[in-house]
Parts: structure tokens; C-alpha cells; sequence
């Protein structure tokens, strides 16, 4: 029973983290129709920047160097290519993001080389006791961490004039502009915010239970991105359903998996895949996903 207690536990703090990343897939889904592969460049050169720059400088100045680095990426994402391309389909433009994360990748790949880079976090392998359940320190300040920033994003999505002129251009772009909404800044600041939520939840998922980055670990926002779409690639809410539900599922398996015998072996690492193939059978849209409504 202990061992399904911290299974959960953890669980719920790495569905925290899918939660903030899939957050970036569908703001900016939302804002402007295109699926970004490129979020496991954001999380990457977000986490790279933060642990080259706090090994020297220390967690703090290196955290900040980080978060505005996976910011200025979207940034340059959207600025740079999204908003000069010549073709605007969203089909092309999410195509040309795949290019942007395999060059992005590539370069930090080249740059580390065959080292794994060590973070400098403050709160090292340190572990908490609640009650008789054990869990690492990190895993519970990321869980604090991503609900306060969820919550924050949240507020602001529902109250703040930001939040409204998204909702607005996600409804109707055509109608949004023709109100004053400006479409380009919405979506420059949808790229950014996506940078930073990658950011911040690639700077735990480094921390443990890897010991470092590496260039795999720009291959954990495609882990995250099954959320979004079992959610509802429309939905925020959904979003972080999906994410605690992939958390779970993930660590549940993996706490269960070594005693399934071959059938277990590796199962923890395609079990978000299995969770989205069964839900697309019964909701293609996600749970929360609105349905495209032609008109004949």
C-alpha cells in the first residue's frame, strides 16, 4: 500500500509538469492553429541555458538565464518563422516547426556532446517523509511550483485582458481583429508563454530521476504531448487532465511493470501512447475538445 501511496505521489507531481507543458501546446494551438513540434527545442535550450549558466554562476542567475532563453526561442519561433512565412497554412507551419526543433536539438546535442550536464538546483536528492510515504524533495517543490504557476496562468487566462483577447481570437480570429484585437501580439506572447512553461518543467524533469540533462530530454514534450491531445488540443482545462492522468498512468506502471514480466519491460515508456490510442477511439476530439462544425 506504501508503494502505491508514493507511486501516486509522484505521479501526481509528474503529471504537474506534462500538465505545464501540454498548457504550451494548446495556448498556442489556440491562438494560432498550429501544432509546435518544436517544444522539445523550447524545454531543451531552456534547461541547457539554465545549467551551463547557474554552473558558474549560480541556480538563481542561471534559472533566470533559462526562463528568458526558452522565452526569446518562441519568441524568435514565432517571430522569425511563424509570421514571415510565405505559406500560411497550419498544415506547413506545423511542418516547418519540426524542422525548428531537429536544428535546435541538433545544435545543443552538439554542444553537449557525450556529457550529461548536472544541475545546480538547491534542493539536491534530499527526500520528504509524509507519513510513512517517502518522496524526493524535488518531486514535491516541483508539484508546488507547477500548481502555482498553473493556478497564476489560469487566473490570468479567465480575468485578465490577455486571457480574454485569446479566448476571442480562438472563437473568431477574423472578428477578433476586426474589434482591435491585435492577432500578432496574442500570438507572439502564446509562443513565449510556451517557452517558459517548457522551460521551467524541463529544469525538474532534469533533475530527477535523471541526473542531468542530456539530448534526450528534449523528448520528454513529446511524452507531454498525448496530454494535450487526450484533453482537447482547444481545452486548458483538458490540458492539465491530461497530464495528471499520463503522470499517474506512467508511474503507476512503472512502480508494477518489473513484475509483469516480459510484457512489462518498458511499459511505463509507451504507456501515454497506449492512454491516447484508446482515447482517440472513443473521443477523436479528446475529452475535452470541441467538435469542427461544417456547414454544407
Amino acid at each position: 500500500m506504501i508503494t502505491l501511496l508514493e507511486a501516486i505521489v509522484n505521479g501526481v507531481s509528474l503529471g504537474a509538469l506534462y500538465s505545464l507543458i501540454a498548457l504550451g501546446f494548446v495556448i498556442i494551438y489556440r491562438a494560432t492553429g498550429v501544432l509546435n513540434f518544436a517544444h522539445g527545442a523550447f524545454l531543451l535550450v531552456g534547461t541547457y541555458v539554465t545549467a551551463e549558466v547557474g554552473a558558474s554562476h549560480g541556480f538563481a542567475l542561471g534559472l533566470t538565464s533559462g526562463l528568458a532563453a526558452g522565452a526569446a526561442v518562441g519568441w524568435l519561433t514565432h517571430s522569425v518563422f511563424m509570421r514571415f512565412s510565405r505559406d500560411r497554412s497550419h498544415i506547413s507551419l506545423t511542418v516547418m516547426t519540426l524542422g525548428i526543433n531537429i536544428l535546435a536539438v541538433t545544435e545543443i546535442t552538439r554542444r553537449i556532446g557525450d556529457r550529461t550536464i548536472p544541475m545546480t538546483e538547491p534542493w539536491g536528492s534530499a527526500e520528504m517523509h509524509l507519513g510513512p510515504v517517502t518522496v524526493p524533495q524535488v518531486r514535491m517543490v516541483a508539484l508546488l511550483l507547477a500548481t502555482i504557476v498553473i493556478i497564476g496562468f489560469l487566473l490570468a487566462f479567465r480575468y485578465t485582458r490577455w486571457g480574454l483577447k485569446l479566448r476571442v481570437s480562438a472563437a473568431d480570429g477574423e472578428t477578433a481583429a476586426l474589434m482591435g484585437v491585435r492577432l500578432t501580439k496574442v500570438s507572439a506572447t502564446s509562443w513565449i508563454i510556451g517557452g517558459l512553461m517548457a522551460t521551467l518543467a524541463g529544469l525538474f524533469l532534469a533533475s530527477f530521476p535523471s541526473p542531468g540533462i542530456d539530448p534526450g530530454l528534449s523528448n520528454s514534450a513529446m511524452r507531454a504531448f498525448p496530454a494535450a491531445v487526450i484533453g482537447g488540443l482547444d481545452s486548458v482545462g483538458g490540458a492539465l487532465v491530461g497530464g495528471l492522468a499520463l503522470g499517474l498512468a506512467e508511474s503507476i506502471t512503472a512502480t508494477y511493470e518489473s513484475g509483469l514480466g516480459a510484457i512489462g519491460n518498458g511499459l511505463s515508456g509507451i504507456v501515454a501512447y497506449l492512454v491516447l490510442f484508446a482515447v482517440l477511439l472513443v473521443r477523436p476530439d479528446g475529452f475535452f475538445g470541441k467538435k469542427a462544425v461544417a456547414r454544407v
